[in-house]
């Protein structure tokens, strides 16, 4: 097994050669606990599940590489970190899981030129999403898994007019946050799901619906984890570019959702029932 993996890393670096100094750079990368994604034989994809080895040394590097285009960090990676790495010009893709980076820590993403795809999974309570504001060339955004990105941080995200993809769940947004969406008209894909809470105020409810409806370009929504009813979702027939319609976790009858569809004609619509835990988790929520 020992003498597969050297192989294989060495084939990556041989790859990588190609393209200036990245070969040295990814082989200290390695040494740091980096996982590689090779594509046509050369690494574009760069990511760290444990920040903690990483200096300010190695960050730095990150900002060198040449055919690298997707970052990701896990936990450990904070401002400094993200300082350290530069302007970082060729990345078009950037992701973390579990991130401690604050607003004003996230306004260097503004400064990464190619960027154009953002996720912050679980990032840490410094986030309350103002500093999204400063992702002007993002078309695509999530921000998943914390209650301090709330409706301060939906404000920043509707200011990024050039948004072509949207996500969020499990945050702190309520109905109100969810509406700042509204100028939002060249995004064609949508992803609203519920607050991770057992008490109001809800993220996901009928009074989102018009909104959503009411952004011309969709072409895929997903909803999740809440109560809706079927006049409500009718108001999204108002799309005519939606292709995918997924419901998923949503309490809904089956004679309902059977209905929707032919409401919604060539749209392909998916539904699951919410399980057991969600069917208390939405009957909390919307009592």
């Amino acid at each position: 097994m020992k003498r597969t993996l050297t192989v294989l890393l060495s084939a990556l670096l041989s790859a990588a050669s190609l393209h200036g100094g990245d070969a040295e750079i990814l082989a200290t990368l390695k040494s740091k606990g980096a996982a590689f994604t090779e594509t046509r034989g050369v690494v574009t994809a760069v990511s760290f599940s444990d920040c903690a080895q990483l200096t300010a040394a190695d960050y730095g590097l990150m900002g060198q590489l040449g055919a690298v285009k997707q970052l990701g960090f896990g936990r450990g990676f904070d401002d400094a970190g993200l300082r350290a790495i530069g302007s970082a010009g060729g990345i078009e893709n950037f992701s973390t899981n579990g991130m401690d980076v604050s607003d004003e820590g996230i306004r260097v993403l503004g400064t990464w030129k190619a960027l154009r795809s953002v996720a912050f999974f679980h990032p840490g309570k410094r986030l309350k999403g103002t500093g999204l504001a400063a992702l002007t060339q993002v078309e695509r955004l999530t921000v998943a898994g914390s209650l301090e990105f709330a409706d301060e941080g939906m404000a920043a995200v509707a200011a990024l007019s050039q948004l072509k993809g949207f996500r969020t769940w499990h945050s702190g947004v309520t109905t109100e946050g969810v509406r700042k969406l509204a100028g939002l008209k060249n995004l064609t894909g949508v992803y609203v799901g519920q607050r991770l809470s057992y008490t109001a105020p809800v993220t996901l409810s009928d009074e989102v619906l018009p909104v959503l409806a009411g952004l011309p370009l969709l072409e895929e929504v997903t909803l999740s984890e809440a109560r809706l009813t079927l006049g409500a979702l009718g108001e999204l027939k108002r799309l005519t570019h939606l292709k995918r319609l997924t419901l998923d976790g949503i309490a809904l009858s089956e004679g309902d959702v059977a209905a929707l569809k032919q409401q919604l004609g060539k749209t392909d619509v998916r539904w699951t029932a919410p399980s057991e835990a969600g069917k208390k988790r939405i009957d909390a929520l919307f009592k």
